[in-house]
């Protein structure tokens, strides 16, 4: 059961606590917040991909030296997947709002 009918009989019967437990779980999921949330996690794993690869072509056709590279790959990666982060959480937020 879900949605209205979960909530129709809550009101109405002596339901047991697990079905409203139930319930709110449901509508946790679908909060806002919730989606920001995933919507700001999907992007900082896309955006850490493509910046991991990017930096990794970067490094390679600027040919930076030696131990610098994977410190120039990791600011990439961070750096690609802080604001790709943002973005995708901030465009979540409109759109469910």
């Amino acid at each position: 059961m879900r949605g209205i009918e979960t909530l129709y009989l809550c009101k109405n019967l002596n339901v047991p606590n697990k079905l409203r437990k139930i319930r709110n779980k449901e509508m946790a999921r679908d909060s806002v917040l919730t989606r920001v949330a995933t919507g700001a996690a999907v992007g900082g794993a896309i955006g850490g991909a493509v910046g991991a690869v990017y930096g990794t072509y970067d490094a390679i056709r600027y040919k930076v030296p030696g131990f610098l590279k994977i410190r120039h790959i990791g600011q990439t990666t961070l750096g690609s997947a802080a604001v790709f982060s943002l973005f995708l959480a901030a465009g979540t937020l409109i759109r469910s709002h």
